[in-house]
C-alpha cells in the first residue's frame, strides 16, 4: 500500500510539471464562421448554374501577455485553404478577421481551423 501511495505521488508531481512548464499554453483564441455567398444567374441562361463561394469571419483574442506579430490564421474549406492575416495583435486585444474565398461543392461544406501561426516578441 505504502509504494502505491509513492506511485500516486510522483504521478501527481509529474502531470504537475507537465501542465504548468511542459504543455503548450493557448495564446490566440480564434473563433469563425462559414459565411455563405451564391452568385446571381442570369434568368436568360437557365443552363448556368450560380456558383456558391464560402469565406470564414471571425474573431481573433490574444489571450497571452506579449504582442503577437504577422499573424496567420488557415481554414480548411471544403478541402482547400483560405487564409487571413492579421499584422500584430496587441495583448488582451481582440480583432475581427475575414479570409479569403473559396469556391465551395455544395452548399453544406465542411471547415475546421487548420493552424495559427504566429511571431511573438
Amino acid at each position: 500500500m505504502k509504494k502505491f501511495l509513492v506511485f500516486l505521488i510522483i504521478a501527481a508531481g509529474i502531470y504537475f510539471a507537465y501542465d504548468n512548464f511542459l504543455k503548450e499554453k493557448e495564446v490566440i483564441d480564434v473563433r469563425g464562421n462559414l459565411v455563405k455567398i451564391k452568385e446571381g444567374a442570369n434568368i436568360d441562361a437557365p443552363a448556368i448554374q450560380p456558383r456558391t463561394w464560402g469565406h470564414m469571419e471571425g474573431t481573433a483574442k490574444n489571450v497571452s501577455e506579449k504582442t503577437l506579430n504577422n499573424i496567420e490564421i488557415v481554414y480548411k474549406i471544403n478541402g482547400r485553404e483560405s487564409v487571413a492575416k492579421i499584422r500584430s495583435l496587441g495583448s488582451g486585444e481582440e480583432i475581427k478577421f475575414k479570409t479569403e474565398r473559396v469556391l465551395l461543392n455544395s452548399y453544406e461544406a465542411t471547415h475546421f481551423l487548420e493552424k495559427v501561426n504566429f511571431e511573438s516578441q
